[in-house]
């Protein structure tokens, strides 16, 4: 019994799988051929509308009962929008029928009695559309409003509604969705008559007037003589660098400006209009005729914005200034086809028409200080220099945007140079601190590891391709610290014990002028057991000496001539003076 059951079942589903693909009706080109066709590529927005010919629709329908038949074709990806409606262009509040075919990504469909609003019957369609296959359906609405809405060829409709108020049909239209590009098929041949519905006309202004005379059958790929004067005017409003890629993007405000002789008209004509203007407030896209203004003398002016990706010219490998850098980068601006022959002019800043355009473009301020040249280049000079180019077919101008970059290093000087500057006062005021100490060790121990901590933090900031000369900056001050570190390491070994006690390092010390040079004190020939020279001050007459003095006196150490502290403190003036000079020098050739 339960086999049986399965065997049913499945039976069951088969045929459900088989009889959806047999009944998905998919027109053909040569029965698209027969109907007329409405492609929708202005997103959720019903633009052109269409009567419905009321007098062929009686013949349409085998039903006497039948107000209002349509069979059409959808290929989209989603969002397949149909509009009933019986008064023309109706608003947000007028009733009229919406079905919406894929909707939610091609998962639904819906019926709604407002535009926008107001759903009164809804199913899941997962994939009803197709973006390769013209699929067809229906709608059917009755007298006493039964509206019906199924694919073609299925008996039995995907949704339904019953109205109870049920509207007159006189117009309908098509919409997508943003970004959906969406084909339509209407008036399709049936077997019993063929409907005609025609194009409403839209209501239109005397400038729109003006306009679809001026571009109808114009063709836009086409120039209007085979050498066009174009005058160009670029405003940078951005600039933003990636030293690590050497990569440069460039936000601008181009205005073009030509003229089109056959494109002027007379103004008597059309109520004294004397210039086109951009009426539409969207983002600037070329593909809306309604950016370029025109005077009736066929002056046209092409404004929009653009940001081109380039990349720069660096510095050459070695050493840099960062983060006092500059780069020289370039932008070439020619024509888009190689056959187009233009002559470029440039376009002053101080030009009216530059001003009138492009004030609206705010200019960006940010790390980066920006000088611009412009150049137009002529074909026959960039053949000589580029001999790889094709000669023949490139004879139009090219305009060089030369940008030389110079980042504004405020924060960088704040962040690095002030503590490399302290570091070095505070090593350069240790060599003047008590040597033979532990404390200068430690101060030193400390120092490196500052130092290395900002060389890790720079390595994140710092192009691997470049070696900065604040780099070698701070690597010098490392290497120094090191270095004093060793030395004061050695000082207080007995290694140095025995090096100070050498003849000839004795003889050095005790010289007259030596001690001059490194401001020593004075000192008279007295010998004493370590067999060195005693430091004594001119004898004078004594006053008497108590007890208490005599013992204090026997407490201190007599001071000897060379001893070990002298020679350290020598070492350190020695540091001290080469130091400050290598540091110093350092500075003055970074900046």
């Amino acid at each position: 019994m339960l086999r049986t059951i399965v065997c049913v079942l499945f039976f069951l589903f088969c045929n459900n799988v088989q009889g959806e693909n047999v009944t998905t009706f998919v027109y053909t080109s040569n029965m698209a051929k027969q109907c007329k066709e409405h492609i929708c590529q202005d997103g959720y927005n019903y633009k052109l509308f269409y009567s419905v010919d009321t007098d062929n629709l009686k013949a349409v329908s085998k039903d006497s009962d039948t107000a209002f038949e349509m069979h059409l074709g959808i290929q989209a990806t989603s969002n397949g929008h149909i509009l009933l409606s019986p008064v023309l262009r109706p608003g947000y509040n007028d009733p009229v029928y919406e079905i919406v075919v894929g909707g939610g990504g091609n998962q639904f469909t819906e019926l709604r009695r407002n535009l926008k609003r107001n759903a009164r019957n809804s199913v899941k369609t997962p994939r009803i559309l197709s973006s390769f296959e013209v699929r067809g359906f229906y709608i059917k609405i009755s007298h006493d409003g039964l509206i019906e809405f199924g694919k073609e060829g299925e008996t039995l409709p995907l949704l339904q509604y019953n109205d109870i108020n049920p509207l007159e049909i006189k117009y309908f239209s098509f919409a997508a969705w943003t970004g959906v590009e969406a084909k339509f098929l209407y008036d399709c041949p049936i077997p019993t008559a063929s409907p005609n519905s025609k194009e409403i006309e839209p209501s239109m202004s005397i400038s729109d007037q003006l306009k679809r005379t001026l571009l109808l059958y114009r063709l836009p790929w086409i120039p209007p003589k085979p050498t066009m004067d174009v005058k160009v005017g670029i405003k940078v409003t951005n600039v933003k660098y990636d030293p690590f890629i050497s990569k440069l993007s460039t936000s601008m405000s181009i205005v073009t400006s030509w003229t089109d002789e056959s494109m002027s008209w007379y103004s008597g004509k059309y109520g004294n209009i004397t210039s086109l203007n951009s009426d539409k407030q969207m983002p600037l896209e070329a593909m809306y005729s309604d950016l370029v203004s025109m005077v009736n003398t066929g002056e046209a002016t092409f404004h929009f914005q653009s940001t081109v990706s380039t990349w720069c010219v660096d510095t050459p490998p070695g050493y840099s200034k960062w983060p006092r850098d500059e780069y020289l980068c370039s932008i070439v601006i020619q024509p888009w086809e190689a056959h187009e022959k233009i002559s470029i002019d440039i376009i002053e800043p101080n030009n009216s028409k530059m001003h009138i355009f492009s004030d609206v473009d705010k200019q960006i301020e940010n790390q980066w200080e920006v000088s611009i040249k412009q150049l137009v280049i002529k074909p026959t000079v960039w053949n000589q220099v580029y001999i790889s180019d094709d000669n023949e077919t490139h004879q139009s101008d090219r305009l060089i945007l030369s940008l030389q970059l110079k980042r504004r290093a405020t924060a960088f000087n704040i962040v690095f140079y002030t503590p490399l500057l302290v570091l070095l006062m505070f090593v350069l005021m240790s060599f003047w601190s008590e040597p033979l100490t532990m404390e200068r060790i430690w101060f030193l121990a400390g120092c490196t590891i500052v130092i290395t901590m900002g060389l890790c933090y720079m390595d994140f900031l710092i192009p691997s391709h470049l070696i900065p000369s604040i780099l070698i900056l701070y690597t010098t001050v490392l290497m120094g610290v090191l270095i004093a570190l060793l030395i004061q390491a050695l000082l207080i070994t007995d290694v140095f014990e025995k090096f100070r006690n050498l003849a000839f390092v004795q003889k050095i010390l005790n010289a007259h002028v030596f001690r001059i040079i490194f401001w020593l004190p004075a000192y008279t020939k007295s010998s004493n057991r370590n067999g060195g020279y005693s430091l004594q001050e001119d004898e004078e007459p004594q006053s008497p000496i108590t007890r208490g003095d005599v013992e204090e006196m026997e407490k201190e150490t007599p001071r000897t001539c060379g001893d070990k502290k002298e020679l350290a403190e020598v070492i350190d003036k020695i540091m001290f003076v080469i130091y400050f000079v290598t540091f110093i020098s350092m500075l003055a050739a970074h900046y």
